[in-house]
């Protein structure tokens, strides 16, 4: 199964980066055909600069994806260079599924799991379409990877 960041979700954790590109959008021609010289072509570059951030970050956002096999949960990120982290699907000990308002409007959420790993001890799945049921499908295969590998929970109560 593979699970990738919605678009929305750019929109949902960078709504100030868009709100001042809409802004400059509609500000710069105004600016432009009124304004002297110099404060043009400085909006104009404020524009292509909020622009090129906002790019970079949309980038950086669609191009991680995770991977959940029977044994591991891939977190694959890079848009030039590949990193990718792997936890054992045994190692997981619980997982939070949460929205901010602007997520709930717009049907995505975000999946956390926390696992035993040392490196990697909570992921954040962001942009996750609330149709597609994450932890329900990763419960089952980390149920029968510990099965598999006669792993059992033992807690202090």
């Amino acid at each position: 199964m593979t699970i990738r960041a919605d678009y929305r979700q750019f929109v949902a954790e960078d709504k100030e980066l868009v709100a001042v590109l809409a802004f400059l959008a509609g500000a710069v021609p105004v600016v432009y055909n009124r304004c002297e010289q110099l404060i043009a072509y400085t909006s104009l570059g404020l524009l292509a600069f909020v622009f090129l951030v906002c790019l970079t970050r949309y980038v950086m956002l669609v191009s991680q994806k995770w991977v959940i096999d029977d044994d591991t949960l891939c977190r694959v990120k890079g848009v030039f260079a590949r990193h990718t982290d792997y936890i054992e699907l045994y190692r997981i000990v619980d997982y939070k599924e949460s929205q901010s308002l602007l997520q709930r409007l717009m049907g995505i959420k975000t999946v956390t799991v926390f696992s035993t790993d040392r490196s990697d001890a909570m992921v954040d799945m962001r942009g996750v379409s609330v149709d597609e049921d994450v932890v329900g499908q990763l419960r089952d295969k980390v149920e029968k990877c510990k099965n598999d590998k006669r792993i059992y929970e033992i807690t202090n109560n």
